[in-house]
């Protein structure tokens, strides 16, 4: 998973919006500061790295980590028209690979509208899901149990960029001890992150989960993307 040069020119034509974009991640700096006592704003916070407050990894730790699917994915489809596009991949993909030991559930109400069920493992229609971009910016910051649990019970999420080539989903996959599933090695946020050393797949590669990847990638996931690093606290 080398760093490529068109890597890099990406991450410079985008750097910016790379870095200050996403109202929840923007919360979730001020927050996991305040929850250690230092006092911040976020023009002063290093944002090389995505961070996470206490609140979700430690709740998440508290899941049961066995994995009863092997696939899931639980987010919007058609919320905007960048996420559209950065999602198609994931249609043949599931039609693909997904089957009755997976987890699929579209969660935007546009989707949702005359929606045709994919199969057993399609709870589509079965279960509402939280859409950060269907309620206002200040609601966004919300603990999503259900997600998070399907994740920790999935041996691999599927990682489709949003409005932007990256996904929160990525470093929460991490968190949940599921491999992550890329379209390729450029949906990264930021130059720094792309070169931290993931264990990932991406799209045409054979997937196979391996327990001590899981376990690399949460270790990074503590030490990158949480302050229980504390040379990120500087």
């Amino acid at each position: 998973m080398l760093f490529s040069s068109k890597v890099s020119l990406a991450f410079h034509k985008y750097k910016e919006t790379y870095l200050l974009y996403s109202p929840k991640l923007t919360m979730w700096y001020v927050e996991a500061f305040q929850e250690i006592g230092v006092k911040k704003s976020i023009e002063d916070i290093d944002r090389r790295y995505a961070i996470y407050p206490k609140r979700f990894y430690k709740s998440v730790q508290q899941f049961n980590q066995n994995k009863e699917f092997d696939f899931c994915f639980i987010g919007a489809l058609q919320i905007d028209e960048a996420t559209i596009k950065r999602r198609s991949w994931i249609l043949p993909f599931i039609e693909e690979n997904f089957n009755h030991q997976s987890y699929l559930q579209f969660t935007d109400r546009k989707t949702k509208g005359n929606y045709q069920i994919k199969g057993d493992y399609d709870f589509t229609l079965k279960r509402s899901g939280f859409v950060p971009k269907e309620v206002k910016p200040e609601l966004r910051n919300f603990f999503d149990e259900h997600y998070f649990r399907i994740l920790c019970s999935s041996q691999f999420t599927l990682c489709p960029g949003g409005d932007q080539n990256w996904s929160m989903r990525f470093y929460e996959a991490l968190m949940c001890k599921s491999i992550p599933i890329l379209l390729d090695k450029t949906c990264f946020r930021t130059e720094y992150e792309a070169k931290l050393p993931y264990k990932y797949f991406v799209v045409g590669e054979h997937f196979q989960y391996f327990p001590d990847w899981a376990q690399h990638n949460y270790e990074l996931f503590l030490r990158h993307h949480t302050l229980e690093n504390h040379e990120l606290i500087a």
